[in-house]
């Protein structure tokens, strides 16, 4: 029992320290973004990193091939895991996945 409650506990922290940390990331509009590039960083490894390594981004036969390709799979992203981030969230991770990766 004393290992469920603990794991139980383990969970709950995560999830908390998770949703605090969204809605940090989630709280800013583009105004108060001043460093897009910064912003887009962290809320890539706050999210993206649970499914994607370098790799994903580096590949030669990768899928992104456009900017607006680019801006799309991140919506796609966000849309089908639930990220709760603002349209200047995403954007600011389209800015930071282009500048270290794609260079469009």
């Amino acid at each position: 029992m004393k290992t469920l409650t603990r794991k139980i506990f383990k969970l709950v922290l995560f999830l908390l320290a998770t949703s605090v940390s969204s809605i940090s990331l989630a709280s800013g509009s583009t105004s108060e973004i001043k460093d897009p590039i910064a912003h887009g960083e962290q809320a890539h490894k706050t999210h993206c990193y649970k499914c994607h390594t370098d790799e994903v981004y580096t590949r030669e036969n990768r899928f992104v091939k456009s900017i607006d390709a680019l801006s799309k799979q991140v919506a796609r992203c966000k849309e089908g895991n639930d990220i709760p981030w603002f349209d200047e969230d995403a954007d600011a991770v389209v800015q930071f996945l282009n500048k270290k990766y794609y260079r469009f």
